[in-house]
């Protein structure tokens, strides 16, 4: 008798069971190093001095987050879920940032990956770099789909005039060509929610729904935050029907205007985040915390010291998974930013 091998790629929501992943590598990350209008637009004030070129975040938080990665690989691979690493790079050889965050360049929908065109320069190689290796595996399987990048211009115009303050736009880019992270859209069976940021622009948009498979749509829901900058600590599905939101960001009505979420349950996450040094929060505002990873409709990752977090989402009948990821946080995000689900079932 034959069996049925289960495919290398097939996903198209946030919330069915996972079978497969990508987790990133924080080793030899590096503070990335872009033009400061960027810089200012989205990343903590406090820090901005810290971006520029070839300066590695400090030892010791690398090293807590090479932990921190490692058990989080554990807990999967302890519920019987695949996962691929990527291979290290010397990030500062290459005026790289990190191969830590892999849902930012990498997305999949349905059988095909979707790799970002990134809008910073110093992201550019890093999913050859790094994650080539494991899309070639993935690509001998004949079913799988991937779709690189296309070429960008030399020189490069997004940032052109992007810096003026009195220009029509709000964003740190402009729209000459398409650019995108992956992190700006999340999937809701055929539908993909995403938004407009610093680093995602309407051609980026365009291009993303000539490339998903048939069948499939790409929305954009109305945000109202000027640092945005990948959507999954803005909306977060928990679950077929049920969806946490970030309230400063975000607006129940806006959510509402989407055909797919009209009968779901949207809770605005009452939790307010306070603000913390140690480890330092480099790169991402502390509503970090939202960003999690659910393993099936039932289980989610959470971060371990996000005890009253926890317990709320126990209350809309969710079990969290703690696991220790501070330093990781320290570095850019958390579990879904480091994350990349090749194959969810059903």
């Amino acid at each position: 008798m034959s069996t049925i091998s289960e495919p290398s790629v097939s996903a198209d929501n946030e919330w069915a069971p996972l079978r497969s992943v990508i987790v990133g590598r924080a080793e030899n990350s590096c503070f990335p190093s872009e033009p400061h209008h960027m810089i200012k637009a989205t990343m903590p004030s406090e820090y901005q001095d810290q971006f520029k070129p070839y300066n590695p975040f400090p030892p010791s938080i690398l090293q807590a987050a090479c932990h921190e990665l490692e058990v989080f690989t554990a807990i999967l691979e302890r519920e019987k879920i695949k996962v691929y690493r990527p291979k290290p790079v010397p990030w500062i050889e290459t005026a790289g940032y990190t191969g830590a965050m892999p849902r930012d360049g990498l997305m999949v929908v349905g059988n095909t990956i979707i790799e970002a065109c990134y809008a910073w320069r110093c992201r550019r190689r890093e999913i050859p770099l790094a994650f080539s290796c494991i899309l070639d595996e993935l690509e001998k399987d004949g079913s799988v789909r991937i779709v690189r990048a296309p070429e960008v211009p030399n020189p490069d115009p997004i940032y052109d005039d992007a810096d003026n303050e009195d220009q029509a736009h709000p964003w740190a880019i402009n729209n000459s060509r398409p650019a995108f992270d992956t992190a700006d859209f999340l999937r809701f069976g055929k539908t993909l929610i995403g938004q407009l940021s610093n680093v995602t622009n309407l051609k980026g948009v365009e291009y993303l729904r000539k490339m998903v498979p048939s069948g499939y749509t790409v929305e954009i829901v109305q945000v109202e935050d000027p640092h945005a900058m990948h959507i999954d600590a803005t909306i977060v599905p928990l679950r077929k029907g049920l969806l946490l939101y970030n309230p400063e960001r975000v607006t129940e009505a806006a959510l509402r205007r989407h055909q797919v979420l009209s009968d779901w349950e949207l809770h605005a996450c009452p939790i307010i985040p306070t603000t913390r040094s140690s480890p330092p929060l480099y790169m991402t505002s502390p509503w970090i915390f939202l960003n999690i990873l659910s393993l099936d409709e039932k289980r989610v990752v959470v971060e371990a010291e996000d005890v009253a977090f926890a317990e709320w989402i126990q209350g809309l009948g969710m079990e969290p998974i703690l696991c220790p990821f501070r330093h990781v946080n320290s570095i850019g995000g958390s579990f879904h930013c480091a994350t990349v689900d090749l194959v969810r079932a059903g």
